[in-house]
């Protein structure tokens, strides 16, 4: 039952919402003018409520929510209590606990676990959260000693996953909440402009790591189910159909040496060490199907062996098969840490090293235009097409020797030097020989490293474009990484299910997050003739983790 008037419903009872309601009287206040119900329940007894009385629709229709319960006394009489904090944009609600609701001189005051960024004076419409909430609820802040809205970090978060900077997330998140800082410098002046990119780089610090475990605890699980199964076949003696595959690479980053003409060259100052699984589903046709997903971005100050046994060091697994493009560092890597996994040397890299070593024999290549561009001869260009996928899992070890043997003839017949194609193929040959009976047994066993490349440029090259070289705190920036890792695993699909891990990992601490700045890099003293230090930049950090794991 509603209470009636002329021109349909005014009000129902939040707490008997089928009793009979009728008006009492109408009364103002500081929200505004308020109208008093009375409400009579079906056990006779009486009681009174008001709603905002509002100029165009009439008295809305209450949102009832009940107050926190009090953490030491869940029996207890709660009611509001003024505010606190008023000194913050916008000041939270404080709570009264009688724990003998009979005993009125006996109370404490406590605020909840979870800190609202505002609270609301009435119960009715808001027009920061866009919807009807009751008096106890409002924007939930991130954590204490912060008035951001846990909405705007998990939107900044997201945003930086796909490759926004500091300073752009940081400067949206103000404009999103209206906020300034008002931090000033040694001169008085305000620093705003040079330290905005700060908010956005410590929630990077203080939430990424929550968001990250989230997401690292679901896909170690799926990948301990895909050990498990393997060695279920094992025991059994099978053959899997869906073998533990990893695929792994790295992106060189490159902040100096730069010619007049823009290209950078010499040694990296950094890299980008990447390495993605692969899952297998049942096909249509009762095939496996595979799809690859990022698993580990890390920034290192290089991409030698050390770097890459650190990388397999926390995936925490061996796989059955690496996928690489034959890099030195990789394959070194591969052999001291997974000696039982099988290295798959990558077919695109394979025929881009016999390309490379052609163009080095004179004769085999043809030049067509002024500007001097290179082009194989026929001959080569149809003997390289075979390899391929198709081409590789028809073939026997001897037709696989045969292929290099012709392609050796050729050049040979051209007058070229056979060498450069002699060195490759003391390289290639013997490892794809011995993967040509895996090729025939699993057709979908990847042979490139073609779908982490397209991951690359797609997730990790736009938070590096233009902004490399100013990446220099390794930690922080692999927990930016780590970002990334999350929205390749669908965590930003659902801005609610980023919001839930923040706020279940801030009420285990009563609301408290952890402290900002935790990751920063000391700095030598100012006279002390030393630059600026760069963790992201110092090799001899990598040696001391690599022996303190005794990895080295």
């Amino acid at each position: 039952m509603v209470a009636k008037r002329r021109g349909g419903p005014v009000a129902v009872c939040p707490q008997h919402p089928g009793t009979h309601v009728v008006s009492h009287q109408r009364r103002e206040t500081k929200s505004g003018p308020r109208q008093v119900f009375r409400c009579q329940s079906s056990a006779g007894e009486t009681h009174y409520f008001s709603v905002v009385v509002a100029a165009d629709t009439g008295a809305q229709t209450p949102v009832w929510s009940p107050p926190p319960a009090c953490h030491d006394h869940p029996d207890g009489h709660v009611v509001r209590d003024g505010r606190y904090a008023k000194s913050s944009v916008r000041p939270r609600q404080r709570y009264r606990c009688y724990p003998d609701p009979s005993d009125r001189e006996k109370f404490h005051r406590f605020v909840p676990s979870l800190p609202r960024e505002h609270v609301h004076r009435d119960g009715q419409s808001c027009g920061v959260c866009e919807e009807l909430r009751g008096i106890h609820r409002g924007e939930t802040a991130v954590s204490r000693r912060q008035s951001w809205p846990a909405r705007v970090v998990a939107e900044t978060l997201r945003d930086l996953a796909r490759g926004s900077s500091y300073a752009v997330a940081s400067k949206r998140a103000k404009e999103a909440t209206g906020r300034s800082r008002t931090r000033q410098d040694r001169q008085g002046k305000s620093s705003e402009s040079r330290r905005a990119w700060h908010i956005a780089a410590d929630w990077v610090e203080t939430f990424g790591p929550v968001l990250y475990e989230h997401v690292d605890a679901q896909l170690r699980a799926e990948a301990a189910w895909a050990v498990a199964e393997r060695d279920r076949h094992v025991q059994a003696g099978t053959t899997n159909p869906a073998p533990v595959v990893v695929v792994i690479d790295d992106q060189p980053v490159f902040a100096k040496n730069v010619a007049e003409s823009g290209k950078r060259g010499g040694r990296p100052d950094w890299s980008v060490l990447v390495l993605s699984e692969v899952r297998w589903a049942a096909g249509p046709f009762g095939l496996e199907e595979r799809t690859q997903r990022l698993r580990l971005v890390r920034a290192l100050p290089s991409n030698d062996h050390l770097a890459w046994k650190l990388v397999f060091d926390e995936l925490g697994y061996e796989p059955d098969y690496v996928v690489s493009d034959s890099a030195d560092g990789q394959m070194k890597a591969v052999a001291e840490f997974w000696p039982n996994a099988t290295f798959v040397p990558s077919l695109y890299h394979v025929r881009l090293n016999v390309t490379d070593a052609l163009f080095d024999s004179p004769g085999t290549f043809t030049r067509r235009t002024a500007k001097g561009t290179a082009e194989l001869r026929a001959e080569f260009r149809d003997h390289l097409a075979k390899l391929s996928r198709v081409e590789l899992t028809a073939m026997s070890v001897s037709q696989w020797a045969a292929w290099w043997d012709h392609l050796e003839a050729r050049v040979a017949a051209c007058g070229a030097p056979v060498e450069p194609v002699r060195k490759r193929r003391g390289k290639h040959e013997a490892p794809i020989a011995a993967l040509l009976p895996a090729f025939a047994a699993t057709p979908q066993l990847p042979m490139s490293t073609g779908g982490l490349e397209v991951a690359i440029r797609q997730r990790i090259e736009p938070l590096l474009e233009g902004r490399g070289h100013a990446f220099g705190n390794l930690e922080r920036t692999n927990r930016l990484f780590d970002l990334v890792v999350c929205d390749a695993s669908g965590l930003f699909h659902d801005l609610g299910e980023v919001v839930r891990p923040l706020r279940e990992d801030t009420r285990d601490s009563y609301g408290w997050g952890t402290p900002l700045r935790e990751v920063a890099d000391r700095q030598p003293p100012p006279n002390a003739g030393a630059g600026r230090y760069r963790s992201l930049r110092d090799s001899l950090l990598l040696r001391d983790v690599a022996r303190a794991r005794k990895l080295s």
